[in-house]
């Protein structure tokens, strides 16, 4: 879950975006397995979680560092008139095509990101990208790439492709990065095809910024994009979807099943009904800027909230990150839990790994959402140590902000609704 946090200016021509000739329809995208370096099987790794932190604090970064610059993003699109119904493939495959990609869940232990197929180009070229709702750009590795991992995209076989001289860069705090120019091309995601679809064309990555994948593709909202549009929105925008929603359900442990649906929800993929959450806009400046929604914080065993925040839904971050006062509270009612700050990092705590953890739960609107306590678990400090890592971390990169990532996201099949400004949550099977 690479977030993006750019110095990415775009040209005009980007807004040219379209889609091309196609049924109105909805995808689903396999996510065929996950990279993992945080579970009770595998020894905690402070050098991902420094990676997974230092992501999502460059993402909240870019906002801010937008918002302070006075970007005042335009609407994308009206919305649509709003479904009361969520939008199950079981429906919509009676009446549109389906095209199947495989989403992977990259497990080494744990899962630290899902990634799967998109093709650029004409002719089209298939390339893998973590599919990241805490950003909102696109970027992909090109063939004169100096340290990309591949397979990399020939921009000279494609008959569509057009460079910019336009440059950007991209880095996080732990030293990794990329860079490149902007170009556009035609991009397919499961079917789903946008033309001149702007995109940041990678000629140099260092120190493993990708990891397995080979790009990124954002979904969030164009406050947090430095290209003004991914193809999500694009699509939205040109009318290409049978509704204007996606979903993921992300299996755990390297497990078959992973995927992101978009124009759509899975039915098959969770148990019971979807409870959806209006998104809010007043923990950044009144700017719509990620998928976030108001949570008045974790609970232990059903007691008290640890305290309030607004919950950023990140399909790109592995762990939870919460404001560190949170963080405190919720640790100070888990039994044997220790601050671990001093030796593997700020806002990390440890628990005995022989406890059975009480269940520990985000509360939105009342319903409470518990987490699956071998998702807590991120694993021994070392090995055959009796001591484990909880994959809740104290972060206050901005205080009134929280990010939840896929530590929640695997028990929670997630959906979200553009049209009708909300996120759902249901349990996943």
């Amino acid at each position: 879950m690479l977030p993006l946090a750019t110095s990415l200016a775009i040209l005009a021509t980007l807004a040219l975006a379209s889609p091309i000739n196609q049924n109105t329809g909805a995808k689903v995208i396999p996510l065929p397995s996950r990279r993992s370096t945080f579970s009770g099987d595998k020894v905690f790794s402070r050098e991902a979680a420094t990676r997974d932190r230092m992501r999502r604090v460059k993402k909240v970064q870019a906002w801010k560092s937008r918002n302070a610059d006075g970007f005042n993003p335009a609407p994308i699109v009206a919305r649509s008139i709003a479904s009361a119904e969520p939008f199950d493939i079981g429906a919509l495959r009676r009446r549109a095509s389906f095209g199947n990609d495989a989403l992977t869940d990259d497990y080494d232990g744990t899962d630290e990101l899902y990634y799967g197929p998109i093709s650029i180009g004409t002719p089209a070229q298939a390339v893998t990208v973590d599919f990241d709702t805490g950003s909102s750009d696109l970027w992909v590795p090109i063939s004169t790439c100096s340290g990309c991992v591949g397979p990399l995209f020939n921009e000279t076989a494609s008959s569509t492709y057009r460079a910019t001289p336009t440059t950007f860069s991209i880095e996080y705090g732990d030293g990794s990065g990329a860079s490149g120019t902007v170009a556009t091309d035609t991009v397919t995601i499961a079917g789903l095809t946008v033309a001149n679809q702007g995109f940041g064309a990678v000629t140099i990555e260092s120190n493993g910024v990708a990891g397995p994948m080979v790009g990124l593709l954002g979904l969030g909202f164009p406050a947090v994009a430095a290209s003004g549009g991914n193809p999500f929105f694009n699509l939205v925008a040109n009318g290409a979807l049978i509704s204007n929603v996606f979903s993921f359900y992300m299996a755990r442990n390297g497990g078959i099943g992973s995927e992101l649906c978009i124009g759509c929800t899975d039915s098959t993929k969770y148990i019971g009904s979807i409870t959806y959450h209006t998104l809010s806009a007043s923990a950044t400046g009144g700017i719509q800027s990620f998928w976030n929604t108001p949570s008045s914080g974790f609970t232990y065993n059903g007691g008290a909230s640890t305290g309030s925040f607004s919950a950023i839904i990140d399909s790109g971050t592995t762990l939870i990150y919460i404001p560190a006062a949170a963080a405190k509270n919720l640790y100070a009612l888990i039994p044997g839990s220790q601050d671990a700050s001093a030796s593997l990092g700020a806002g990390t705590y440890t628990y005995p790994c022989s406890m059975t953890l009480g269940t520990i739960a985000m509360v939105i609107d009342s319903n409470s959402y518990a987490l699956n306590p071998s998702d807590f678990n991120a694993g021994p400090v070392s090995n055959g140590s009796s001591t484990c890592v909880g994959a809740i971390f104290g972060d206050d990169s901005d205080p009134g902000l929280a990010t939840v990532g896929d530590t929640f996201l695997k028990t929670w099949v997630s959906i979200f609704d553009y049209d009708n400004n909300r996120v759902g949550f249901a349990q996943a099977i």
